[in-house]
């Protein structure tokens, strides 16, 4: 027999053990960090958040600021490459630019534990390709470039 269950926090975080699928908590919010995500260059966080309407999961990729018009001409292109993953960037004063995707679950009428693992997996491989092809674009900030010097440019 298939059973249907609004999950919450606790529900997630053992069908997330079921599934050997790791993962934590850190001291800064309230998601489930996917460490498979988390641990890519390229990937600030990566979260599955329970919210009222479902689950949420959410990959933060950090984006250099010479590539961010780039990014932007792409964004619709991108929306229609990967249509589970809604795309978006995240601009502000306090931090590098960020390629937001993330994609959600809707359970307030319950999920199973087939339907979790389906979209889990399926969110983490459309997310993994896309940061494939941002780094293979170039967009993506790496620690390295921090310090790197900049290339003279031409005199006119």
């Amino acid at each position: 027999m298939i059973t249907v269950v609004t999950p919450d926090a606790e529900q997630v975080t053992r069908w997330l053990q079921q599934a050997n699928i790791q993962h934590y908590i850190c001291d800064q919010c309230h998601g489930l960090h996917l460490s498979e995500l988390q641990s890519r260059e390229g990937v600030v966080d990566a979260r599955l958040f329970v919210e009222e309407d479902g689950l949420l999961l959410t990959t933060e990729l950090e984006i250099r600021p010479g590539a961010l018009f780039a990014v932007q001409a792409e964004l619709s292109a991108l929306n229609m490459q990967y249509p589970s993953l809604k795309l978006f960037l995240d601009v502000n004063d306090d931090s590098m630019p960020r390629l937001v995707a993330c994609d959600l679950l809707l359970g307030r009428q319950g999920v199973t534990f087939d339907q979790f693992i389906y979209f889990v997996q399926a969110t983490v491989d459309g997310t993994v390709q896309l940061l494939e092809e941002c780094q293979q674009a170039g967009w993506l900030f790496w620690p390295d470039d921090e310090g790197a010097p900049s290339e003279p440019g031409a005199l006119h």
